[in-house]
């Protein structure tokens, strides 16, 4: 009789137990997934922000002091 009312307590307890699991593992999969993404996303805005940083010094060097022609050949 006791192993019956421990099994029909535990039972529940089991399935409460396996639900919480599966959501911590859906957590921790879904950080992990969010921390990748915006690891990604901050090299990718890195290079771009390089890549316009490089621009625009070339782009100032060209248009300065003596290279600069309004388009006319001498």
């Amino acid at each position: 009789m006791f192993e019956l009312l421990l099994l029909i307590y535990l039972l529940p307890l089991i399935a409460i137990v396996a639900l919480l699991l599966k959501l911590a593992i859906g957590l921790v999969r879904a950080v992990f997934r969010l921390a990748l993404w915006l690891v990604r996303k901050s090299f990718v805005l890195l290079g771009k922000g390089l890549l316009l940083a490089f621009v625009f010094i070339v782009g100032s060097r060209r248009t300065s002091a003596g290279n600069y022609t309004d388009g006319q050949q001498r």
